[in-house]
């Protein structure tokens, strides 16, 4: 099978460890790009979240962010396609954390925002890697579970980030006992991100291979977390990083190196250009 379309997960995946893109990345992507390839992001980060590396990574040209929830033309500067929960859902998942110790992202548009005060506790519940992208781009907000409820119709993502040593598996326990209608994946450090009903990497690689006139089945997704299952499985090909969580690597059909040592080259020249 001849591939066209290859979308990359960021974080564990385009990204090494320390939040940068390798070089020999960036060199695979442009030669994939002047052999007629589309490249494109696949991310459960916000747009204001993605646009920092417009400038680093100029040969991609759109960007699924938010889990699906937006996709964007990075070229053009527009967003080409934009899900919201259901207002209804808000409140209902308000109550599924209710006394437990968590702190709560929340994408709105094309932004992100958390807690006040919260970008000095990161390391409390294991995201002290991502201080300074939260720095940079998100928004604190005080009493976050009010400004929730105020902004329901305009929510996109919904994550639950637990304290460490603890998971957020009750929480999805309760969500799935009153059948609130959300779609569910964990990522790392145990965050549960919840999207609208229908919503997720794979439905929004689909919508942007048939916005393309690209067959789902001649599209690659490489990714490495309980995020990236629904693209993966979607996608003509999934590729796991060598660094995957175990339940990515049994729904892919090849693993390649980890996120430090080539792994997103390796899938372009083995398997994209190949």
């Amino acid at each position: 099978m001849a591939y066209d379309l290859i979308a990359f997960d960021m974080d564990g995946t385009l990204l090494d460890t320390e939040k940068r893109v390798l070089p020999s990345t960036i060199e695979a992507i442009h030669a994939a790009t002047s052999a007629g390839k589309v490249v494109a992001i696949a991310t459960g980060r916000s747009p204001s979240m993605v646009l920092p590396y417009r400038d680093l990574l100029p040969d991609v040209p759109y960007a699924i962010c938010t889990s699906g929830a937006h996709l964007l033309d990075l070229h053009q500067d527009s967003l080409l396609a934009e899900r919201a929960f259901d207002p209804a859902v808000i409140p209902q998942l308000l109550h599924t954390h209710q006394g437990k110790d968590v702190m709560l992202e929340i994408f709105s548009g094309t932004e992100a925002y958390d807690p006040a005060g919260s970008f000095d506790h990161l390391e409390r519940y294991g995201l002290e890697e991502f201080h300074d992208t939260f720095v940079r781009v998100c928004h604190e907000v005080d009493d976050i579970e009010g400004w929730v409820l105020s902004h329901a119709s305009v929510i996109a993502k919904y994550i639950v980030h637990p304290v460490v040593g603890e998971d957020a598996c009750d929480v999805l326990d309760r969500i799935r006992e009153r059948r609130i209608p959300v779609e569910a994946a964990f990522s790392q450090a145990n965050s549960l991100e919840l999207s609208p009903k229908g919503v997720s990497k794979g439905s929004a690689l689909q919508e942007l291979c048939a916005l393309l006139d690209v067959p789902v089945e001649r599209s690659i997704a490489v990714g490495d977390s309980g995020n990236d299952l629904e693209m993966l499985c979607a996608a003509g090909l999934g590729i796991a990083m060598g660094n995957a969580s175990p339940d990515v690597v049994d729904a892919s059909d090849v693993t390649v190196a980890d996120n430090n040592h080539g792994g997103c080259a390796e899938a372009v020249y083995d398997y994209l250009l190949s």
